[in-house]
């Protein structure tokens, strides 16, 4: 008896606990970590947001495990680029009943289209699917979520409009502080291992010059190769822009004998924190290792 009188008044509070506490959130499922920090700006905690494709795994060409199925078919509301970018989720989502914010479908957004590996030109009816490194992509994105996520909880929707905007705020200051940090470098070009950084360019006034390889697992010809060492000296560039696991006998070739850095540049913020600033951090995180490349002697 004594330990019944002892449990019931331990049960009645957390009840009452459980009871204060704010509605479990819509799960959201990120494909990629860039859009797991987005939403955790957005989102502050109030939810659950999961990430799909795993650190250190290509999200252009992921297989998709059993396991991952069952969670997409779980999602309330999937978050990702787009066909340009995870192109093995095009028919699996075609056919599910979550809820979907596609970046590159977003009123607004700024969409670049991929330039030819050789003259660098635009390439009509393509979309560079790097589109989250956009400071103003980013904050429409997280805009775009908030609505999304308001929809489904419109107790909650004052919050998240609430988050969203100052997140979009701090995208504006973060973009005017970076570029000014790259100010001084800003006419030297930047050589890319790939082309991954053009939404960086006129934002943060970046200057590109060239890049090694069309794409993951992609090769250069050897008339590439001659092409882009002569403007690589032609230029005086000394910065290549690289990735985890790059070849570096490629980029020797490409470089042929001029002296240069090789800096790894992390695209999809790996390293940044998981929180509602590990966007932010990871937007900051790059532009040092740009500057870091640019700034060598």
């Amino acid at each position: 008896m004594r330990q019944r009188r002892f449990l019931a008044p331990v049960l009645a509070g957390c009840l009452l606990l459980a009871a204060s506490l704010p509605a479990s959130a819509t799960e959201v499922l990120a494909s990629i970590r860039p859009l797991a920090l987005i939403a955790e700006a957005v989102m502050q905690g109030r939810g659950q947001i999961d990430q799909l494709v795993p650190d250190g795994q290509s999200s252009h060409d992921y297989s998709l495990r059993p396991s991952d199925r069952v969670h997409m078919a779980d999602a309330g509301l999937v978050f990702w680029v787009g066909p340009s970018h995870e192109a093995f989720l095009v028919g699996l989502l075609q056919a599910s009943p979550a809820q979907q914010v596609v970046l590159e479908k977003l009123p607004g957004i700024t969409r670049l289209p991929q330039r030819d590996i050789d003259s660098g030109k635009a390439v009509a009816g393509t979309t560079d699917p790097h589109l989250w490194l956009s400071p103003d992509n980013a904050a429409r994105a997280a805009r775009a979520l908030a609505e999304a996520l308001a929809a489904r909880e419109p107790e909650n929707a004052a919050f998240y409009r609430h988050n969203a905007a100052g997140f979009a705020d701090e995208m504006q200051l973060a973009r005017d502080r970076l570029k000014a940090r790259l100010a001084p470098v800003a006419g030297q070009p930047y050589v890319a291992y790939h082309d991954a950084y053009q939404y960086l360019e006129q934002p943060l006034g970046l200057s590109f010059g060239g890049s090694l390889t069309a794409g993951h697992e992609q090769p250069p010809g050897a008339r590439h190769l001659a092409d882009l060492a002569s403007d690589i000296r032609n230029n005086h560039s000394h910065c290549l822009l690289a990735e985890p696991g790059f070849n570096n006998s490629l980029a020797q070739r490409a470089f042929n004998g001029v002296p240069a850095h090789f800096v790894a540049v992390d695209e999809l913020f790996t390293s940044a924190p998981r929180s509602p600033q590990g966007y932010e951090a990871g937007l900051t995180q790059m532009v040092d290792s740009i500057h870091t490349c640019l700034t060598a002697p």
